[in-house]
């Protein structure tokens, strides 16, 4: 996990620029943020569950970790029991996903061009605006996730390596404590770290962490956030009725498993990783009249990155095993980790957000392969300003959907029309 060699040359960090996607990121999530002052979607599992949280009475929602609650309880004392206090920490979260995917990306590439790309693509993906305005649990897995990543990215520069590696396991294990879903992607970074080291050994090239070992990086990127994971467990003592079947952090992760492969049951809105992956089943979180208009909540992949992103990836692959483009490599990795978890789980009933973390990286490999193969290096007669056209016409799709991601008043009840193009996105 270390900036790449590469022939790109290390430009002028483009902090600012990436402070203003980030504003305007956020202004559109807190954007009639609550309008909606009723539970939307999964809220009516997770509200309940961190009331009981702050009311430190009972466990609910078992089958989860608890620490995605206590974030929502956290932002319900601060903020109150109101829809601006149930999802301003989810903003929060998602502002800053976006911004330690631009800086990941910014660290391990060198290029401006692709580190101000992944943000604009992942502003307008779509995904993230939408988990980011919903109390839900992914968007605080994914937040902490990606601020580990950051941290590791930032460890290859050879500057704080250590304190930065011990940082990246605490965030590590705390997007653990939120969602199991963090699990691979942090399992793909550890494995980075080891074979980046093998392959020092074999062939003097730079280690990925300096003068730290592998057993030093397995103590902070393995055992440290298996640590954080499995104290965040002992708060269940600290309620005035605990669940009868918890006896420690140990033991309860077998009762979790079992519970969550024991929802058996349809969902209209289930859905396999390969719909995922093309785009082929939303949920649609909201759609109903309410304060006399119709309101919809779409999750739902822009379809003009999510797709073209799939021809990144091979981009993305080949930069990296005959350019030896690490950054490309990793993007790549990363996104079949998380994806491969909903390809071997047996865990009957997935929905699409179990997508999200591999949508993030997915843009990161689609921000890498524009900026190799259109930016700098562009085909036959293709101008280098298609690329920043490309950035435009995401954006313009993103503008496009708005107001269905967001649940501001349509025309009519049959406004879904305009946006659901397909049977299957109804």
């Amino acid at each position: 996990m270390q900036p790449v060699a590469t022939t790109i040359p290390r430009e002028r960090d483009p902090l600012g620029w990436m402070l203003l996607i980030t504003l305007i990121f956020a202004g559109l999530a807190l954007w009639g943020l609550a309008e909606v002052a009723i539970p939307i979607f999964d809220e009516t599992h997770y509200l309940p569950a961190s009331r009981a949280w702050v009311a430190g009475e009972i466990l609910l929602n078992p089958e989860h970790p608890v620490l995605g609650k206590q974030m929502i309880a956290l932002s319900i004392q601060m903020l109150g029991d109101n829809p601006g206090g149930w999802r301003a920490g989810s903003v929060l979260f998602g502002v800053l996903t976006l911004f330690a995917v631009m800086r990941m990306t910014w660290l391990a590439s060198g290029s401006r061009f692709a580190a101000l790309a992944a943000g604009v693509l992942v502003s307008t993906n779509f995904l993230l605006l939408v988990q980011s305005r919903v109390a839900m649990l992914d968007i605080y897995m994914l937040g902490f996730l990606m601020l580990g990543c950051w941290s590791l990215v930032a460890a290859g520069t050879g500057r704080h390596v250590r304190a930065r590696v011990i940082l990246a396991g605490l965030l590590f294990g705390l997007s653990l404590a939120v969602k199991w879903n963090a699990a691979p992607v942090i399992a793909f970074a550890g494995l980075c770290v080891f074979i980046g080291n093998l392959r020092a050994k074999f062939t003097g090239a730079r280690r990925p962490l300096g003068d730290m070992t592998i057993v030093e990086a397995f103590v902070w990127l393995g055992l440290l956030p298996v640590a954080v994971y499995l104290a965040s467990f002992t708060t269940i003592w600290l309620l005035d009725s605990p669940n009868p079947r918890f006896t420690g952090p140990v033991s309860w992760q077998g009762y979790m498993l079992d519970l969550q492969e024991s929802v058996k049951k349809d969902h209209p809105y289930m859905s396999r990783w390969w719909q995922w992956v093309i785009d082929w089943r939303p949920i649609w979180y909201f759609y109903e009249e309410y304060e006399g208009a119709w309101r919809g909540m779409l999750f739902l992949g822009n379809p003009l990155t999510m797709l073209t992103g799939l021809a990144a990836l091979a981009g993305c692959l080949w930069l990296g095993l005959v350019r030896g483009r690490m950054d490309c490599l990793m993007a790549v990795g990363a996104w079949g980790a998380a994806l491969a978890l909903w390809i071997a789980a047996p865990k009957p009933v997935q929905f699409y957000y179990h997508y999200l973390i591999s949508a993030q990286f997915l843009m990161v490999a689609l921000a890498l392969a524009v900026d190799h193969w259109v930016w700098r290096n562009p085909p036959w007669r293709l101008h280098r300003r298609a690329a920043p056209a490309f950035l435009a016409a995401s954006t313009l799709f993103f503008v496009y959907f708005l107001p269905i991601l967001t649940t501001q008043p349509l025309a009519g009840k049959n406004s879904f029309v305009e946006y659901a193009w397909f049977t299957n996105w109804r």
